[in-house]
C-alpha cells in the first residue's frame, strides 16, 4: 500500500496544488517499508493527479484539495483524507494507528511539558461567541 502526503517543509501542505513536495510511503503489514521524497514544483493540478495514479497511491492525506481534484482521485480509487493540518509524521503516525480523520489538526504534545492554558501551545482559546 502506498500513502501520498503533499508537504511544506515538515507540515502537511495547506493546499494540494501548491505543495512543494510529496512524501510517498509504502506499507507492509501496516508497516512502513519505504520512502520517498519527490519535488512537485514543476508540477500542475493535472499531472500530480496522474503522478499519484502512476505511482499507485492508495490514500492522499492532504490540506485542502478542490472538489474536482478530489473526485478525480476517488473515482481512480484513491482515498482522499483532506483537510488535514499539521506534522506530516504525525498524520503518518494517526494514520498507521487508524486515528485519521478528514479535518484532523494534528498537534504535538507540548514541549513545555504540560498543558496550559487550554490548549497545548500555551495560547488561549478564542472566544467567538462574544461572551466571557
Amino acid at each position: 500500500m502506498k500513502i501520498a502526503i503533499p508537504t511544506f517543509g515538515p507540515r502537511v501542505s495547506p493546499r494540494f496544488d501548491c505543495a512543494p513536495c510529496l512524501l510517498l510511503f509504502t506499507l507492509e503489514n501496516g508497516k512502513v517499508v519505504g520512502s520517498e521524497n519527490f519535488s512537485l514544483q514543476s508540477w500542475d493540478r493535472l499531472q500530480r493527479l496522474e503522478k499519484l495514479k502512476e505511482l499507485g497511491v492508495h490514500t492522499l492525506i492532504c490540506g485542502a484539495i478542490d472538489g474536482h481534484s478530489a473526485q478525480v482521485l476517488e473515482d481512480s480509487r484513491v482515498r482522499v483524507i483532506s483537510w488535514v493540518a499539521g506534522e506530516a509524521g504525525e498524520a503518518l503516525r494517526r494514520f498507521l494507528e487508524g486515528r485519521l480523520r478528514s479535518g484532523a489538526e494534528l498537534c504535538p504534545p507540548c514541549r513545555r511539558g504540560r498543558r496550559r492554558a487550554g490548549n497545548c501551545c500555551g495560547q488561549k482559546k478564542s472566544n467567538r461567541g462574544g461572551s466571557p
